[in-house]
This record gives C-alpha cells, sequence and structure tokens, in this order.
C-alpha cells in the first residue's frame, strides 16, 4: 500500500515542478528575469523529484509483485575444475605466420 503513497507524492511534486516553470515563464514575460532563473532552478529540482519518487513506486510495486519461487536462489552445478599446471602443447593455437626476416648481412651482399 506504501507504492500507491509514493505515487501519488510523486504526481504532486510533478505538478508542483512543473507549477513552479509556469510561474518562471510568467516572470520572464514580465521582463522579471532575476526572479524567473531561481524559481526555474527550484521547479526542476521539485520536478524531477516527483518523477524519481515514480520510478520508486513502480519499483516497490512490481518487486512484490514478483512470486515467491522466483526469488529462491538457483543452485547451478559448478564447472569441473581444469589441473592447475603448464599450458600443455597440443592446446596452444598457432599464431599467425611471418615471412623469415632478412638479417643485415643479406644487405651487405646486395649492396644496397
Amino acid at each position: 500500500m506504501t507504492y500507491w503513497i509514493r505515487e501519488i507524492a510523486g504526481w504532486v511534486l510533478i505538478v508542483l515542478g512543473l507549477w513552479a516553470f509556469y510561474q518562471s515563464y510568467d516572470f520572464l514575460v514580465r521582463k522579471r528575469i532575476l526572479d524567473a532563473f531561481p524559481l526555474a532552478f527550484m521547479g526542476f529540482i521539485i520536478f524531477r523529484g516527483g518523477v524519481h519518487l515514480l520510478k520508486v513506486a513502480v519499483a516497490a510495486q512490481v518487486a512484490r509483485s514478483v512470486r515467491e519461487d522466483v526469488t529462491q536462489p538457483v543452485k547451478r552445478a559448478r564447472a569441473t575444475a581444469r589441473p592447475i599446471g603448464p599450458t600443455t602443447a597440443h592446446s596452444i593455437l598457432p599464431g599467425p605466420q611471418n615471412p623469415p626476416r632478412q638479417g643485415e648481412d643479406s644487405v651487405v651482399r646486395n649492396g644496397k
């Protein structure tokens, strides 16, 4: 039942935040710029608080509706343990093969 209270409080905060935005807009229309900015900031904070309360209320409602058997931990089979030690040669994949390097003496023989 408490999620209903959270949801109602969230909607009330959203309406109050929208009202603060409207008041801020009204101040801007009447050229009261310095009064409009703090009210717009407060409206933003109140609006975000209302959205957060709505998210929490929906999450609480979903968590309460989850069945009990789903919340029980599932026992999974453990993976078989592999021996610890050096890697065997047959389990290593070869990487890309590069052509053999030419040393400095081949450059000297070619005269370059």
